[in-house]
């Protein structure tokens, strides 16, 4: 099982080698990452290991159909769905100040929300009005299953990006 810190770890540290040989294999030009940035986490935010880690691996990316902001970002996304989400329906905010934190953003567009209370990982279907299931049961689940998709009989393109990665990095 990859541990998704050293993933992102050997990924940033071999970007500028690797971002030239993906062009090469068109379909892993959807997935990137960006070296760190010297930015702290937004003090007013809650925050967990999983995600100071993340962003001190990494300022955020393309991953596995996930939109994660970097840094700087951070705070005007969480902005941007609080407010797009107040008032929602008739079930009132959908987003809590203190107990939710938009993370990333799906490949639909949609808000990846941690819970802070539930410490769950959950995408809020805007244009359905729903929570879908659980992405993971924490923030650090969560990264664990992005990086260790399920071997399909048809493995997906990001599957494929993760062994061919391995690969490149092992021939180091």
């Amino acid at each position: 099982m990859r541990d998704w810190r050293d993933v992102i770890q050997r990924w940033v540290a071999q970007e500028s080698r690797i971002a030239p040989l993906t062009r090469q294999k068109v379909e892993f030009c959807a997935w990137t990452i960006s070296p760190p940035s010297s930015d702290q986490w937004p003090s007013y935010l809650p925050g967990c290991e999983a995600l100071q880690d993340f962003y001190r691996l990494c300022d955020g990316g393309y991953v596995n159909w996930f939109n994660w902001p970097s840094l700087s970002q951070l705070v005007e996304m969480n902005r941007k769905w609080f407010e797009l989400l107040r008032d929602w329906d008739k079930r009132g905010d959908v987003l809590l100040a203190g107990r939710h934190v938009v993370i990333a953003e799906d490949g639909g567009g949609c808000p990846v929300v941690w819970n802070v209370t539930t410490d769950r990982v959950r995408a809020f279907q805007f244009d359905g009005g729903d929570w879908e299931a659980p992405l993971g049961f924490s923030v650090d689940e969560f990264l664990t299953t992005i990086f260790n998709p399920d071997e399909k009989p048809e493995p997906d393109w990001w599957y494929l990006f993760l062994q061919w990665l391995d690969g490149q990095l092992e021939e180091e």
